[in-house]
């Protein structure tokens, strides 16, 4: 595509930023992100937002606003979903979160327009009070209910950044009533003991193949997410160092983009490496991942347990061997210690505590 001659105060290509050097432009006398890498498509993007706000100008000449202001942009609820869309795919965030995000932005928006609320600029506080409420006589619990709002929060904090929306709604100190109180934690919900981690292990390399065996012996070891294994190559593994850092790849990047080192032992780092040699044709979709491990656990008469499971009880036991919950939450990828301490069991094994009780 040839480049276009540069016209003072017209909009035009500007840069490319950030780690995955995305492309921004000038328009109407600021900088905004165009959220691609491809030049061709950056062009476009731009055009079409040059186009809408030419007829948002002839708009107002046209007796729009007082004072001949520009009329401030008023975009379908649908519009702002594929927008925001867009926006999360990788590398931006996993496909899983963008996919999440997805999801609940057009249950949303589904929602709204049962409302017969189709504009961006007709959400309020009562709107989503009356869509927490929805989702909560549907069953839905706190935690779900947050995360549905959050995702929409997120939506118009993006829409407010890219010139999309006069206004984010969301800013307002009233919505900050919308989240909803999530139960703590149990203290003394359990987890999967070293022991029986051991078990799982043991039983996978008689009865899974290899490939799978091996993939669950690395999570086991590092507690690595699924998405994360998925990604792995064998210059990721330190074995001098006994060392497993994350790192992105191509196209993809870890959740948070939080790139990490692990300590793994000699057993984890050969796993590591026969599943980076055997996984070729291998299904590692969270579904077909899910059923090997219950195949695999009712053999060894283990209770049900998923993959992440694993991940929980690598941080539980390497916690109880001493490691701090500030260490630990590092080597899990998490942004803060709160989201570690959820992930801190106690053992089926272990005591009741009342041999801790001072009299």
């Amino acid at each position: 595509m040839p480049k276009r001659k540069y016209t003072l105060g017209q909009p035009h290509l500007l840069r490319r930023r950030g780690k995955t050097k995305l492309w921004t432009g000038w328009l109407d006398g600021r900088e905004v992100s165009l959220g691609t890498a491809d030049r061709a498509e950056a062009q476009r993007r731009l055009d079409d937002l040059a186009a809408r706000h030419r007829h948002q100008g002839l708009a107002a000449e046209r007796g729009g606003t007082e004072e001949g202001a520009p009329t401030p942009p008023r975009p379908l609820l649908t519009e702002l979903a594929l927008r925001f869309a867009e926006y999360c795919q990788p590398p931006r965030h996993t496909k899983k979160t963008a996919d999440s995000y997805a999801r609940r932005i057009l249950h949303f928006v589904e929602w709204a327009e049962g409302q017969k609320v189709r504009r961006a600029d007709e959400v309020t506080f009562k709107l989503m009070s009356t869509y927490t409420r929805t989702r909560t006589e549907a069953g839905a619990g706190a935690a779900t209910v947050n995360r549905d709002v959050t995702a929409v929060r997120r939506m118009f904090a993006f829409a407010e950044r890219e010139g999309l929306i006069a206004e984010d709604p969301f800013g307002a100190r009233v919505f900050r009533n919308l989240k909803l109180r999530e139960p703590r934690p149990k203290p003394n919900a359990v987890t999967l003991s070293p022991e029986q981690v051991d078990l799982f292990l043991d039983t996978a390399d008689k009865v899974s193949p290899p490939a799978y065996a091996a993939l669950f012996r690395l999570s086991a070891g590092s507690a690595i997410r699924i998405d994360e294994a998925r990604h792995l190559d064998a210059a990721d593994v330190d074995q001098a160092r006994g060392v497993l850092t994350i790192t992105p790849k191509r196209n993809w990047t870890t959740k948070g983009y939080r790139y990490r080192e692990i300590p793994i032992s000699k057993r984890s780092a050969a796993a590591v490496k026969a599943f980076v040699a055997c996984r070729k044709g291998l299904a590692t979709d969270d579904k077909t991942v899910w059923k090997e491990i219950q195949r695999v656990r009712k053999a060894a008469s283990l209770p049900k347990f998923s993959m992440h499971d694993l991940r929980r009880a690598w941080a539980s036991a390497v916690h109880a061997k001493g490691a701090s919950l500030k260490q630990v939450s590092v080597w899990l990828g998490h942004a803060d210690v709160q989201t570690t301490e959820r992930y801190i069991r106690v053992y089926l094994t272990s005591t009741s505590g009342h041999q801790f009780l001072p009299r």
